[in-house]
């Protein structure tokens, strides 16, 4: 005797369609009231990052010496751009300094995109339209 299989129950899948897609996560971010609230500090912060220069925190002279400058005079805006600092042992018994900043071409790239400048124009491809009007003659 076999089962009919209208008795089995339904399997609802979810839809697929956006799952994991860049469209929720815009709409997720975008409906948050956290991040609209502070868009222009979040704003001035990319900015800020994108910015910062290593001579900000270091300076050198002709015959390659290095000088950091003291935390204190180092503005705030360039320290949260500093992803790392180790000391580094050398083989002549001195300490090398690696100061390793951000990634400036990833916040360049959220800063243009959050601008608008990555966004292309869907009409530019389009070619342009041209109407063309055709006239016959008139009778008499």
């Amino acid at each position: 005797m076999t089962k009919s299989r209208s008795k089995r129950p339904k399997i609802q899948f979810p839809n697929l369609k956006e799952l994991g897609s860049v469209r929720s996560v815009k709409r997720k971010v975008g409906g948050s009231d956290v991040i609209f609230d502070n868009r222009d500090k979040l704003a001035q912060e990319l900015i800020n990052l994108s910015t910062a220069k290593i001579s900000d925190v270091m300076s050198w002279d002709a015959e390659g010496n290095i000088t950091v400058k003291p935390s204190a005079d180092i503005p705030d805006s360039v320290l949260t751009a500093i992803k790392k600092i180790r000391i580094v042992p050398t083989p002549d018994g001195r300490n090398a300094i690696d100061i390793e900043m951000i990634d400036k071409v990833r916040v360049l790239q959220t800063l243009a995109k959050a601008s608008g400048l990555l966004d292309q124009d869907k009409t530019s491809d389009k070619p342009a339209v041209v109407e063309v009007k055709m006239v016959g003659p008139k009778d008499g």
